[in-house]
C-alpha cells in the first residue's frame, strides 16, 4: 500500500521565503528607481495621480521646447531683417548722395549700380531665408492673420417666365347624361381658369354665343364661340369652337366636342385649364463650390413658401440659399434671398388697375381689368 508523506513545516518555510522574496523585490525596485510607487500594485490611486502629473510635466517641457524653437525662428528672421534694414539705409544714403549736383553722370551711374545690387540682394535674402525648410520673408508661409475679407455677390438666380397651359385631366364635362367631352384645336392655350359654356336655345339656333372664363383671381373674361359641324356636311353640330380668342392668345382654335350627335339648349360644358412654370433644375450636391467647400443638395423641406405641388420648391431661391447657408460655418459665405414685392394703383372710374411685380430681382408690369379704347371694352389680363 502506497503512502504519501507531506512535510507541512517545509511548505510553511517555502511560503515564508516566497513572501520575503516578494517584499525584497519591491524594496530593491524602490531603492533602484528612487520611487515609492513603481506600479499600480504599490498604490493605485497614487499611481493615477503620478501619471497625470507626469504627462502634464512632459507636455510643459515640450511646450518650453516649442517656445525655444519659435524664439530661434524669430531670431533667424530678425537677423535677415537686420541685414535688409542695413541695406535699405545704405540705399537711402546712396540716393541722397546721387542727388548732389557736384556728381557727374558717370559717378551717378556707379552709385546706381550699387543701389541696384542692393535691391537684388534684398530680394535674395527674402527668398533664401527659411526655417526648417519653409521660407520666412517672402510672404508664402503661414496663414493669413486678421479678419477674413468680406465679399458681396449679387445674382438674379435662374428664372424662366415661360408659362405652360394645359387642360386638366378629366375636367372636360357636360351636363348631358351619358355624354363625354374632348378638347382639341390648332391654337396654343395662353390663359388658365375655369371655362364654362351655358348653351341657350338662341345660341343653338344662331350657332354662336359667348362663354365665360373665370380666372384664378376671380376675373371673368367673356369669350366668343361658334357651334360647328364635327365633319362638314354631316349635320352634327357637336363642336364648340373658340377661334382667335384670348384663350389661345388670339391665334388658332380651341374646340370642345361632345360625344352626342348635337349640342342642345340648356346643356352646360365646362373645362379647367391649368398653368405651370418651366421647372428649373435644383442644385445637386457639389454643383456649387465656395471656398473649396461643396454646397450640399437643395431640399424641398427648406422652402415652405413656394407651392409644393409644382415641383419648383426644390429649385427655388429659398431652397438654394438654405443649401448655401448650411455650410456657412465652413465657407463664411451667407446667402440672402431678395424679397418679393407687389405694388400698383387703380384708376378710379376706368375699371383698370396696373401694378408691378418684383420676383427675386426680376421686374414685371401687370395690367388688370377693362380698358376702354374708342368706346370698346378690351379685357386686359396678365
Amino acid at each position: 500500500m502506497a503512502v504519501i508523506n507531506t512535510n507541512v513545516k517545509a511548505l510553511f518555510s517555502q511560503a515564508a521565503l516566497a513572501s520575503t522574496a516578494r517584499g525584497q523585490t519591491v524594496a530593491m525596485q524602490q531603492l533602484s528607481t528612487g520611487k515609492r510607487i513603481n506600479s499600480a500594485r504599490d498604490d493605485a490611486a497614487g499611481m493615477a495621480i503620478a501619471t497625470r502629473m507626469t504627462h502634464q510635466i512632459r507636455s510643459l517641457n515640450q511646450a518650453v521646447r516649442n517656445a525655444g524653437d519659435a524664439v530661434s525662428m524669430i531670431q533667424t528672421a530678425e537677423g535677415a531683417t537686420n541685414q535688409i534694414t542695413d541695406m535699405l539705409q545704405r540705399m537711402r544714403e546712396l540716393a541722397i548722395q546721387a542727388a548732389n549736383d557736384t556728381n557727374s553722370n558717370d559717378q551717378r551711374s556707379y552709385l546706381d549700380l550699387e543701389f541696384q545690387q542692393l535691391k537684388k540682394q534684398i530680394v535674395q535674402i527674402s527668398e533664401n531665408t527659411d526655417w526648417n525648410g519653409f521660407p520666412l520673408l517672402n510672404g508664402t508661409a503661414g496663414e493669413i492673420v486678421g479678419p477674413l475679407p468680406v465679399y458681396k455677390a449679387t445674382g438674379n438666380g435662374l428664372y424662366d417666365s415661360t408659362l405652360t397651359h394645359s387642360v386638366v385631366a378629366n375636367s372636360a364635362i357636360t351636363s348631358v347624361a351619358g355624354s363625354t367631352v374632348t378638347t382639341s384645336g390648332t391654337g396654343t392655350l395662353d390663359k388658365s381658369g375655369h371655362l364654362e359654356i351655358k348653351l341657350t336655345a338662341a345660341m343653338v339656333a344662331a350657332q354662336a354665343g359667348t362663354a365665360e372664363l373665370r380666372m384664378e383671381d376671380g376675373t371673368v373674361v367673356p369669350l366668343s364661340f361658334t357651334i360647328v359641324e364635327s365633319t362638314t356636311g354631316s349635320g352634327n353640330f357637336d363642336t364648340v369652337r373658340f377661334k382667335d380668342t384670348l384663350l389661345t392668345g388670339k391665334d388658332g382654335t380651341f374646340d370642345v366636342k361632345t360625344s352626342v350627335a348635337n349640342v342642345a339648349s340648356g346643356e352646360v360644358l365646362s373645362v379647367d385649364v391649368a398653368r405651370s412654370f418651366k421647372q428649373i433644375q435644383p442644385i445637386k450636391s457639389n454643383d456649387v463650390i465656395i471656398n473649396d467647400v461643396g454646397v450640399p443638395l437643395a431640399l424641398v423641406k427648406n422652402d415652405t413658401i413656394s407651392p409644393q405641388t409644382s415641383g419648383n420648391a426644390i429649385s427655388s431661391a429659398i431652397a438654394r440659399a438654405a443649401a448655401i447657408n448650411e455650410v456657412y460655418g465652413l465657407t463664411g459665405v451667407r446667402a440672402v434671398v431678395q424679397k418679393n414685392r407687389d405694388d400698383g394703383r387703380r384708376h378710379v372710374g376706368r375699371r383698370h388697375s396696373e401694378g408691378h411685380q418684383h420676383r427675386h430681382g426680376h421686374h414685371q408690369r401687370l395690367h388688370l381689368g377693362q380698358v376702354h379704347h374708342g368706346g370698346e371694352q378690351h379685357p386686359c389680363v396678365p
